[in-house]
């Protein structure tokens, strides 16, 4: 069966248009679509959608009727204009997917992900911010390194803590698995990086010192 993605955004030719007053919202904000068991929204923006007062971002989550649903965090989708897509009857069998859940137990467990550790040390957001930074969805860590440089290592400091739930939350992962094993890398690398750049100063200054000498 081929199943129904609805579009939302600003483009005119989506599904559900939203108009130029919603000057925060993407071109193609997300979309809705029904899996076999529930619906799914997937959120394809800049800005992010809140759900529940749940941010997503550049990821698919379960949602329920009655969600509140705020496109950018400032517009509110109405239920109406998804149920003319999908009549309440797809997806009405109360022991499907996540019914048992209300919507707020349901978007915190879609956001947090109990596989995921979003508290954990990013070494590789700490070690190799800027270049990290690029490949993880937040870029603008390249403007904090630039402008905040005078603070040392208080921003990397920083990033190490927030590094893991920053990517997470900015990027699209097809699943934890993903996300883990990429993170991985990265804080491996880093810390290589990070080790040799300690030994190569150990090694010039010892260089410098005996050549004053």
């Amino acid at each position: 069966m081929m199943l129904r993605e609805v579009t939302i955004g600003r483009d005119k030719n989506s599904d559900i248009y939203l108009d130029d007053r919603c000057a925060y919202a993407s071109n193609n904000h997300g979309t809705i679509y029904y899996d076999g068991n529930q619906l799914m929204f997937r959120d394809n923006s800049s800005n992010g959608t809140m759900i529940n007062n749940i941010m997503v971002k550049r990821r698919a989550v379960p949602i329920r009727r009655g969600d509140i649903i705020m496109v950018a965090g400032r517009y509110q989708l109405n239920w109406n204009q998804i149920n003319a897509f999908f009549p309440p009857t797809e997806n009405s069998n109360p022991h499907r997917g996540t019914e048992y859940e209300t919507p707020v137990q349901q978007a915190l467990r879609a956001a947090s992900s109990p596989d995921v550790d979003l508290s954990k040390w990013n070494w590789g957001a700490f070690c190799l911010s800027g270049i990290w930074g690029i490949f993880n969805g937040c870029w603008w860590i390249i403007l904090i390194n630039i402008f905040c440089w005078w603070l040392g290592p208080i921003p990397n400091i920083i990033f190490g803590i927030y590094g893991t739930r920053w990517a997470w939350e900015n990027k699209y992962w097809s699943s934890a698995q993903e996300f883990e094993e990429t993170q991985n890398s990265w804080a491996m690398w880093g810390i290589i990086i990070f080790c040799g750049s300690i030994v190569l100063s150990v090694l010039f200054t010892m260089f410098i010192m005996a050549a004053a000498m």
